[in-house]
């Protein structure tokens, strides 16, 4: 087969094309950190590549569930220690006013009006929000009771929130689960203390002793709620933990198959840039002189 210049010129430049394309795909592979842009490049890491984002997209959005969840425990756990508290202090009162040794018209009354105003706190506490959402009205819309009048105006519905592949969690209480139902013989909780206020206020000490054991039952019913949440946090912070440790492996997984080798990708670079300078020369002796060398 006769070869001519101009089959050798378009072989050469060929062989220029080629080698300045792998130089190129060899620095952007070095200067990305990548080992393919797109899916031609390796169809198999690719598919790989894909996967492994859709898991960890799926662990990243259970995490900011399980995030969300904790913070709203926590706040309900701070809202029923504060109940307790309070409800130490109803309790302290209710044996003063016991002792009809020492209970005056006078003390009776102040006794009275304190009650009155831990009343009040005790529903600002059942009406603690979180983010703008009351914490123990259920699913129901505004505040979960009334601040007059003590009435539940939340509803029975409690929610499941997907904390990891599998595993929900319920992300709340309602009010009367914490504070007991109206509908109950004794009432709810306020009902207790407003009766237990009345009863101290008109020196019954009948109905201080009647209500008082309400009040204990009432006072073991919000114990009783605030070591459920209590042990529901405690769980959601063993699968956070484990769903951290899950995602560092994805997020591992994924740089194996996609990041570059750097220091293989420099040699590569730097072998292709070699071919490159010695396709260059090799071509300057191929092709045959222009008019303009021949000037020079």
């Amino acid at each position: 087969m006769r070869v001519t210049s101009a089959i050798a010129m378009r072989s050469t430049l060929r062989d220029l094309s080629s080698a300045y394309t792998r130089l190129q795909d060899n620095q952007l592979r070095v200067s990305s950190g990548k080992a393919f842009e797109k899916v031609s490049d390796d169809p198999n890491r690719a598919v790989d590549a894909l996967a492994l984002r859709q898991q960890l997209r799926r662990t990243e959005s259970l995490e900011r569930t399980a995030d969300d969840t904790t913070a709203r425990l926590r706040s309900s756990d701070t809202a029923l220690v504060s109940t307790l508290e309070i409800l130490t202090r109803v309790k302290e009162l209710t044996v003063q006013a016991s002792n009809s040794g020492s209970s005056t018209p006078t003390t009776r009354a102040a006794i009275a009006a304190e009650l009155g105003g831990l009343r009040e706190e005790l529903l600002a506490v059942a009406n603690t929000e979180y983010l703008g959402r009351p914490l123990f009205n259920g699913t129901a819309g505004g505040q979960a009771y009334d601040p007059s009048t003590g009435a539940y105006l939340g509803n029975a519905t409690t929610f499941e929130r997907s904390v990891a592949p599998g595993i929900t969690i319920t992300g709340n209480m309602t009010g009367e689960q914490v504070f007991g139902s109206q509908s109950d013989p004794a009432g709810d909780l306020f009902a207790v203390i407003d009766r237990l206020t009345a009863s101290i206020a008109s020196g019954d000490d009948a109905t201080i002793q009647a209500e008082h054991a309400n009040l204990d039952v009432a006072s073991t019913r919000v114990g009783a709620a605030a070591a459920e949440i209590g042990r529901r946090a405690s769980h959601l912070e063993t699968i956070q933990s484990r769903m951290a440790v899950d995602r560092g492996d994805l997020v591992t997984r994924l740089s194996m198959v996609e990041d570059v080798d750097l220091a293989e990708a420099l040699i590569s670079m730097q072998a292709s840039e070699n071919a490159y300078t010695a396709t260059l020369q090799a071509a300057s002796r191929v092709l045959p002189p222009s008019l303009v060398d021949y000037l020079r």
